[in-house]
């Protein structure tokens, strides 16, 4: 199961908390894929939460809540939103380590639990060598032309896909998108099913629009 994510997403974090355990209670595996969500956003014309002062503020108490609910503590990043590409830069660079997912779990929860700011060196320094990764020259190494290229790739890949947000999970080409679904995706593994996909909708996406908002161009 492929899991798109993107520091400057709160949701992120809470589904980096619980990727571990999901994943030996559902005997799967997944693979990290560390996106831009800007990048996101610009080539779908989404607006990001953080840009709506309504959704922005809104956002922040469901994460409060949600967090709460899975009995985390939360404190959130410095700044919001935040430059997150050296922090998704240094997973990109472990994806295939062992501690790939113990350090962009620890990562977030830096951020997002303790306040940590990952624009830092300092701070991506101790959290990586607090899961056993290699510190030595790390600015160096998040400034190689193979990492940034691989981010990158991932994050066309990721729209490729179809993916407009994050997290989102992909499982063979069904994708769930939000924490809040892995409850959901749970559900898909459990009962055996096949994924949904965009051919089993193409008679209702053919359909016409009825009706578009004032001064809203069709899609």
């Amino acid at each position: 199961i492929d899991l798109y994510f993107d520091f400057i997403s709160p949701y992120s974090w809470l589904a980096l908390e619980r990727v571990e355990e999901f994943a030996a209670e559902h005997r799967v595996r997944f693979c990290l894929v560390p996106v831009v969500y800007a990048v996101l956003l610009d080539r779908t014309g989404l607006v990001g939460p953080a840009e709506n002062p309504i959704k922005r503020e809104y956002t922040f108490v469901d994460v409060v809540r949600t967090a709460r609910a899975m009995g985390l503590s939360i404190t959130g990043p410095p700044a919001h939103p935040f430059r997150s590409l050296e922090a998704l830069r240094l997973v990109t660079r472990d994806l295939a380590q062992p501690h790939a997912i113990p350090l962009a779990a620890a990562l977030a929860r830096a951020c997002w639990s303790g306040g940590e700011d990952l624009t830092d060196l300092d701070v991506l320094t101790r959290v990586a060598r607090g899961v056993g990764a290699d510190t030595a020259a790390l600015a160096d190494s998040l400034a190689a032309p193979p990492v940034k290229a691989a981010l990158q790739d991932a994050t066309e890949r990721a729209l490729a896909a179809g993916v407009f947000g994050v997290p989102t999970f992909d499982w063979r080409g069904e994708l769930f998108w939000g924490q809040d679904r892995m409850a959901d995706l749970g559900a898909a593994l459990r009962s055996g099913r096949e994924p949904i996909t965009p051919a089993e909708l193409r008679a209702m996406l053919r359909r016409p629009r009825g009706a578009d908002r004032r001064g809203r161009p069709p899609a």
